[in-house]
């Protein structure tokens, strides 16, 4: 019989384990204020003591899930191999990125909790949050670390070059973790055969030709602010997007948002049912603001090239994502997580379709027609490219900040997408 001591710390390690899991489990489906530890003590049968036991608080217990759970997949998961990647730069590339993929496919909970909890913007910070920018740390030195051993040379001879791939290589399966959330029905396969050979022939072009020129987008206008900015169902409006901002949509309440906006809480009742038609306003509102500030998605004038006209729209999309839209913020939580289905959830969902559709249709209207009608999946696939980058984009931004100026993200996009693109009028790209 072993000692009385080894058992009980077997029976400790057992039980923590437990309580990992089971905090991370509820983390990823209802978000940072639905989990309590009441809930994670119900899943991992034991009682609360033995949470506190171990664990501070609720924060400090979901930081060292994250925590727990990213190291599991570093030692799991065949994306972090170094032994996986061999041969010349293009088969490196596409193994990475299939693996990548399948990542996404696979829902990796610290991936998925780390983005979920990056949305949030709450004063004074989270411990599990800050966890998450620490295990991007270590990501992005990585996957920096990855791209560099391709060609230690090309490395050493443009280190920005590594930096820029490194950050576009991250904005696009963040991006793409969230579409497949968004619709599980997605092509991951025509992804990958859209994005993989062309990434690797962006990095050959690009580590041939040396560095490219910087570009600088022009000073941009400040916003103006409407009318009715003062009135009471803008201040609701916008004191509810400030609380999700910080909360999440279950931390959003009547009261917090009536205490925010100085009003009584019939006022809110006057306009809005509840607080899930409320939130849902929330998100068109914020969505019909920003796209009114955006370039059409018109066909390219005669004698402008597709991908000219591509990065002239990006460069004032992407750049405007830095107002951090509360329908991204709060429309990314509620897709990420999986408990909450919401009339708000449904409503950027719809609104996400549209912009995909908006895409898609300026792709077909673009691109040459013999190449659609010969690959009528193209133009919904670069669409989906496309969103996934900004998404990204837009991810990293609120993450750590550390995205590359929007210029030189928005020329690696487009040259991704047009190579893509060439590859299948060349017939290089799989059928």
């Amino acid at each position: 019989m072993p000692p009385k001591t080894e058992r009980r710390h077997r029976q400790g390690v057992e039980s923590r384990q437990r309580i990992l899991d089971a905090a991370i489990a509820i983390a990823v489906e209802r978000g940072y204020d639905g989990t309590t530890v009441a809930l994670v003590c119900e899943r991992a049968e034991l009682p609360a003591s033995s949470v506190y036991w171990q664990f501070t608080n609720k924060d400090d217990l979901l930081a060292e899930a994250l925590d727990h759970s990213y190291r599991r997949w570093r030692l799991e998961g065949p994306t972090w191999q170094p032994t996986n990647y061999s041969g010349p730069p293009r088969d490196r590339i596409t193994t990475r990125l299939g693996y990548s993929l399948a990542a996404v496919e696979r829902e990796v909970e610290y991936w998925r909790l780390g983005l979920t909890l990056a949305m949030l913007n709450r004063p004074g910070g989270i411990a599990a949050q800050q966890r998450f920018k620490k295990v991007r740390g270590e990501t992005r030195q990585i996957v920096h670390e990855w791209w560099s051993d391709i060609d230690a040379e090309a490395a050493e001879r443009d280190p920005g070059l590594m930096q820029i791939l490194t950050a576009t290589y991250l904005a696009f399966v963040d991006g793409m973790f969230v579409a497949h959330r968004a619709d599980p029905a997605i092509d991951l396969d025509l992804q990958l055969d859209l994005v993989g050979d062309a990434l690797a022939d962006v990095y050959e072009r690009r580590v041939a030709g040396g560095a490219v020129p910087t570009r600088r987008l022009p000073r941009r206008r400040p916003r103006r602010t409407a009318e009715s900015d003062d009135d009471s169902r803008t201040r609701l409006l916008d004191a509810a997007a400030e609380i999700a901002a910080e909360r999440g949509y279950r931390g959003t309440t009547i009261s917090r948002v009536c205490a925010r906006a100085g009003l009584p809480v019939s006022s809110l009742y006057w306009f809005f049912t509840d607080k899930d038609e409320l939130l849902a306003e929330v998100v068109r509102h914020s969505w019909e603001e920003w796209y009114a500030a955006q370039p059409d998605w018109t066909a390219p004038a005669p004698g402008v090239e597709w991908p000219d006209a591509l990065r002239v729209i990006l460069d004032s999309s992407t750049r405007s994502l830095g107002d951090s839209p509360a329908f991204l913020r709060i429309g990314h939580m509620l897709t990420l997580e999986s408990d909450t289905d919401v009339a708000a959830r449904h409503e950027f969902l719809a609104i996400r379709t549209d912009i995909v559709d908006r895409i898609r249709a300026w792709f077909e209207e673009s691109l040459p027609s013999g190449l659609v009608r010969r690959a009528p999946q193209l133009p919904h696939g670069l669409a989906t490219t496309l969103v996934a980058y900004t998404d990204g984009y837009f991810l990293g931004v609120q993450i750590d900040g550390k995205e590359p100026p929007v210029p030189d993200f928005v020329d690696i996009v487009v040259d991704v997408i047009a190579t893509a693109a060439r590859r299948y009028t060349t017939g290089a790209a799989s059928a």
